[in-house]
């Protein structure tokens, strides 16, 4: 299964998945919005693997579970303060930006798990403060 199924294509939570083939029809509407179709429980377990911590890696009973297990991991909040630095400096780290990223991850940890914190942390670094326009 996949955990995310239990939301439909508009995010709204769903127990049941309509099985949308003319086979399955028992109603027809007035227009096709109004159609009816069978239906069958939607399976949201699934399988976390790759966290890097062997505590989280294992079947998930669904987005939640998947979610909660996620918020866990450092890989995760290491990927998150990543992207993050990628958005707020316009570019790919170097290795040089390595005390950024841990300054920032520190930030994070430290309060608490505020976004906020790794923000201040990533606009006050050497990496924002010193960076040079993107080259092509």
């Amino acid at each position: 299964g996949f955990p995310f199924e239990v939301f439909d294509d508009f995010g709204r939570f769903r127990t049941q998945e309509p099985l949308e083939h003319p086979d399955n029809l028992v109603r027809t509407g007035k227009d096709k919005e109004g159609d009816v179709y069978k239906t069958r429980p939607v399976v949201a377990t699934g399988n976390l693997q790759g966290t890097g911590d062997s505590r989280l890696d294992g079947d998930v009973q669904d987005p939640f579970d998947m979610i909660d297990r996620l918020a866990q991991s450092a890989r995760v909040r290491q990927s998150i303060i990543r992207y993050a630095f990628r958005f707020y400096m316009g570019r790919n780290e170097t290795l040089d930006d390595s005390p950024t990223l841990i300054d920032a991850d520190k930030a994070y940890v430290a309060s608490g798990g505020s976004f906020k914190s790794v923000i201040v942390s990533l606009l006050t670094s050497d990496s924002f403060m010193y960076r040079t326009a993107a080259r092509d």
